[in-house]
C-alpha cells in the first residue's frame, strides 16, 4: 500500500484524504514519461505536437490527464486546507494564484522543465528561445467568480513562460498576445499579425517569448487553473533593465515605425 501512494496511478486520488495530503506536500514526486501522452512518450516527434499560432506562439499537448490531475488535486487539498489563508503571493499581478512550493510541486515542475528544455523545446521552438534556464518561477493562476476573473495588459519576468490549462468547465478567459516589446515601445500600437487569441483547453499547453505582451479576458462561467512556468535567464533579464535605463531596442522587440 505505500508503494501504491507514491505510484502516479494512486497519487492524485490518495491526496484528497486531508492527513495524506499534509504528508504529501513533502514528498518529492519526479516527472517521468508516464505522465506523457503516448505519441509523445512511443514517438517523440514532439514538433508535430506543437502548430505555429502566428508572432511566435506555439500552441499544442504533450502531457496527460494525470499531470493536469496532480497539479489539480493538490491544488483543492490546499483550498480546503488549515493554511488556505497563509499564502504567499505568486507575483504582482494575480491575487489568487499558488506558488508551486506551497503544494509541494517544485520539484516535479523543476524535473519536468529540465525534461522540456533537453527533450522538447530543440524541436519545437526557434533558437532565440534556446537560452540556458538559471531560474524559474512557477504557480498555478486560479480564475472564476470569486477568485481572479481577468488579468491586464502585461509583460511576463521571463524569456520563456510555459502555460499549461489544467482543466475544463469554464467560460471565457482566452488569452489575447499583441506582440513583443521591449521597455521603450510597450505601449505602442500591435500589428494584426501580432494579434494572437488562443481559447484554453485541458492539456494544451502555450509557449511563447515573456517579452510577447498579452491580457486575460474575463472569465464568464466556471473556474480555470493554469500552471504558468516562466524561465528566466540572467543575461535576458539585464538587457530588459538596460534597455528601460537607456531606452535602447533589443533586437527581439518587434515593433516597427
Amino acid at each position: 500500500m505505500i508503494y501504491a501512494l507514491l505510484t502516479p496511478k494512486w497519487l492524485a486520488a490518495y491526496l484528497f484524504t486531508p492527513i495524506l495530503y499534509q504528508i504529501a506536500r513533502f514528498l518529492i514526486v519526479k516527472f517521468s514519461p508516464y505522465y506523457l501522452l503516448p505519441a509523445s512518450a512511443n514517438d517523440p516527434n514532439y514538433a508535430a505536437q506543437f502548430s505555429n499560432a502566428g508572432a511566435g506562439i506555439f500552441h499544442g499537448q504533450i502531457v496527460n490527464d494525470a499531470f493536469c490531475d496532480l497539479i489539480l488535486s493538490r491544488i483543492k487539498q490546499h483550498e480546503n486546507s488549515d493554511v488556505v489563508n497563509q499564502i504567499t503571493q505568486a507575483n504582482s499581478m494575480h491575487k489568487n494564484a499558488i506558488l508551486t512550493n506551497e503544494i509541494g510541486l517544485e520539484p516535479f515542475i523543476s524535473s519536468f522543465t529540465n525534461f522540456f528544455f533537453k527533450k522538447i523545446a530543440p524541436d519545437v521552438l526557434p533558437g532565440a528561445l534556446l537560452k540556458t534556464i538559471d531560474s524559474i518561477h512557477s504557480y498555478v493562476v486560479r480564475y472564476g467568480i470569486s477568485l481572479d476573473r481577468d488579468l491586464g495588459f502585461h509583460v511576463d519576468d521571463s524569456f520563456l513562460t510555459i502555460n499549461l490549462c489544467l482543466n475544463d468547465g469554464f467560460v471565457g478567459s482566452d488569452l489575447q498576445f499583441e506582440g513583443q516589446r521591449c521597455t521603450t515601445h510597450i505601449d505602442t500600437l500591435s500589428g494584426e499579425h501580432e494579434r494572437v487569441l488562443i481559447k484554453h483547453k485541458k492539456g494544451k499547453m502555450i509557449l511563447h517569448h515573456g517579452k510577447n505582451r498579452h491580457y486575460v479576458e474575463t472569465i464568464r462561467k466556471g473556474e480555470r487553473f493554469n500552471l504558468i512556468i516562466w524561465c528566466q535567464n540572467k543575461s535576458e533579464r539585464a538587457q530588459w533593465f538596460d534597455a528601460t535605463k537607456n531606452q535602447k531596442c533589443p533586437d527581439w522587440c518587434s515593433y516597427t515605425s
